[in-house]
């Protein structure tokens, strides 16, 4: 079968590789539909990757189940979390799934860039969820990347009423607004140097901010009325779009960091600031099982829509071409790998 695998240089390559062969509690995945996250374009990242397969963003069907599985057969259409808690540990007693020994060590088999892959029992049982009929294989596979901005907003305690600031504007950033709207949130705007994106979250009610052209903290403060905005994700990993989205905080509101930085990245935070005006800076990594479940009820029932986020679809023979368009952000949002 054909895989896309990380090189030792770090560049993506297409590899044939055997079939994953089953156990007992575990499934066989026929991909349907593979994303291209943003983490698979991190070059640092990536490269630590170097001999695995990637994907985690993925949809199929079920086309072999081992002994025992009685909650899945062959034709099911599915979507399997590429990590699972164990449940019963003091991390997954609090709710804190990605602290997980367990979560932290499954993983899918090859990986979710492979035409076939096997889904361990754990993952299984413990996060796999089932496609309702409606919904497509393409639209199933924005779960996991819905899920992450789900989880983000009950660590931030996102809640309606609350105004909604969204720094980077690509799938996660759209995806955030979407849901944000959803929410019931009061006031929704996004920020942004790419043309392609800022029209996108135009369509989702947002007042935009090309960064190109007016700082981000003072083009929050002059379409907050000079207050601010109560919650304000941060999409890309880099110490200075963070230092620099402070500015754009509330008063009492929620700085969110959306994505990991490099290693010995730093930021030099205004301490006496984040005091005074209480800023809280929350991170949040990854999802869990309940945020996987409340994302593709939210797509299944069209209260965030994903299917116009797709912009670009290739074979996984073309994962090269892929990944080159993917690392062009003008008039591409999610590219995904298709069979």
């Amino acid at each position: 079968m054909k895989a896309v695998r990380v090189g030792a240089s770090g560049a993506v390559e297409v590899v044939e590789m055997d079939e994953p062969r089953i156990g007992p509690g575990e499934a066989l995945l026929r991909t349907r539909v593979s994303g291209i996250c943003g983490s698979d374009l991190l070059d640092w990242y990536v490269r630590g990757k170097a001999g695995s397969v990637l994907g985690h963003e993925l949809s199929g069907e079920i086309v072999a189940v081992g002994d025992g599985v009685t909650d899945f057969a062959t034709g099911d259409r599915v979507v399997p979390h590429h990590h699972a808690p164990c449940f019963s540990c003091v991390h997954c007693e609090a709710g804190r799934y990605v602290h997980c020994a367990e979560w932290r060590a499954s993983r899918l088999d090859p990986g979710g860039m492979a035409e076939r892959v096997r889904i361990p029992a754990g993952n299984l049982a413990r996060d796999t969820q089932k496609v309702p009929d409606g919904v497509s294989d393409e639209a199933a596979s924005f779960t996991e990347p819905l899920a992450t901005v789900v989880k983000a907003f009950r660590r931030g305690h996102f809640a309606a009423g609350l105004s909604f600031f969204g720094v980077g504007l690509g799938t996660t950033g759209q995806l955030a607004l979407r849901l944000a709207r959803a929410s019931g949130a009061s006031r929704l705007a996004g920020a942004d140097r790419v043309a392609s994106r800022l029209a996108l979250a135009r369509t989702a009610g947002a007042e935009v901010v090309n960064v190109d052209q007016e700082p981000l903290a003072e083009a929050a403060r002059r379409l907050s009325g000079g207050r601010g905005f109560d919650f304000v994700l941060v999409c890309p990993g880099k110490a200075d779009v963070v230092r620099d989205a402070v500015g754009a905080v509330a008063p009492g509101g929620t700085l969110l960091v959306f994505t990991m930085a490099a290693p010995g990245d730093t930021w030099a935070a205004d301490l006496n600031g984040l005091y005074f005006r209480e800023i809280a800076v929350v991170p949040s990594y990854s999802c869990g099982p309940d945020d996987t479940r409340d994302a593709l009820a939210a797509i299944a029932s069209g209260r965030v829509a994903v299917d116009d986020l797709v912009s670009h679809r290739f074979g996984i023979a073309e994962a090269a071409e892929a990944f080159a368009r993917a690392r062009r952000p003008e008039g591409s949002m999610k590219v995904v790998l298709a069979s």
